[in-house]
């Protein structure tokens, strides 16, 4: 049965880590070391990649030219359902591996697909009241800005040019996003390897955050880097008819490798949660 890693005071009987069969060494593990931790980890279980491969694959087939033979609602559906299985699927059940490993008790496939599946419903609340949240609390926290505009005889506009007045009302919007997005990005391993209900994992999350706020402002800046490294060769301007050949090439590439390393960027996360929860 794959494990449950919830905080001390939610666990019946000692929480100490000996208890949860639980090593130092997880504590002490840098986010480098989750990183290299993560990869290791995928060797041991190639179904995670054989998993995210056949999403991958499908992803790259949706992007062809072939599959747009098939009627226009049918594509909609099988970009949703990939869209789903990626993010959400995926995600649980790549954390249930991680518990398994952390508390030296391996999941099995069988094990790891009916915690995923089984926790599905409550990670699709929580990624709806991430969105929910992220998206209407820094609107009604920019509404003043804007009503204050509203009733001003001369607009911000005026007063100054408009890419200044753009830019400030992006910063008051960005802002809050950010940080709601940030205090709420271990929510869905709160979900499924802590088995809490949505609204308990944002407060679990905003906790982990809070006490590991430096360990994962690292981790998001070499994620970023990652990325911009992976996807910015395909936004190069072209430079002639050569490059124009590989780009579509490149893309290719760069896609499916961005897509495998978020695979890995998941096991990172969970593992930090582990160490987040544990604390």
């Amino acid at each position: 049965m794959a494990p449950t890693i919830k905080a001390r005071e939610d666990v019946d009987g000692c929480g100490c880590l000996e208890c949860r069969n639980i090593e130092t060494t997880t504590t002490n593990r840098t986010v480098l070391d989750a990183l290299v931790w993560s990869v290791r980890l995928f060797r041991s279980y190639p179904s995670i990649l054989a998993f995210a491969g056949v999403i991958i694959l499908a992803n790259r087939l949706l992007e062809t030219d072939s599959i747009a033979l098939l009627p226009m609602p049918a594509i909609g559906v099988a970009e949703a359902v990939t869209a789903f299985a990626f993010i959400i699927s995926i995600r649980a059940y790549v954390g249930t591996i991680v518990a398994g490993e952390l508390t030296g008790e391996p999941v099995t496939i069988r094990e790891g697909m009916r915690r995923s599946i089984a926790r599905t419903p409550a990670l699709v609340g929580v990624i709806l009241l991430i969105v929910f949240s992220v998206m209407t609390i820094p609107f009604f926290v920019s509404l003043p800005l804007f009503l204050l505009v509203g009733v001003l005889p001369v607009t911000p506009v005026e007063m100054v040019s408009f890419p200044v007045a753009a830019a400030v009302g992006g910063i008051v919007f960005a802002v809050p996003f950010l940080f709601l997005l940030f205090k709420f990005w271990f929510a869905p391993e709160a979900c499924v390897i802590g088995q809490y209900g949505p609204l308990k994992s944002l407060r679990v999350s905003w906790r982990i955050t809070t006490n590991y706020r430096g360990k994962f402002v690292l981790i998001v800046i070499i994620a970023i880097g990652s990325a911009v490294s992976l996807y910015l060769p395909t936004y190069l301007p072209e430079m002639g008819a050569s490059l124009a050949s590989l780009n579509p090439v490149v893309h290719l590439i760069s896609s499916s490798v961005g897509e495998l390393l978020s695979i890995v960027w998941a096991s990172a996360y969970a593992h930090i949660y582990v160490q987040g929860i544990i604390s």
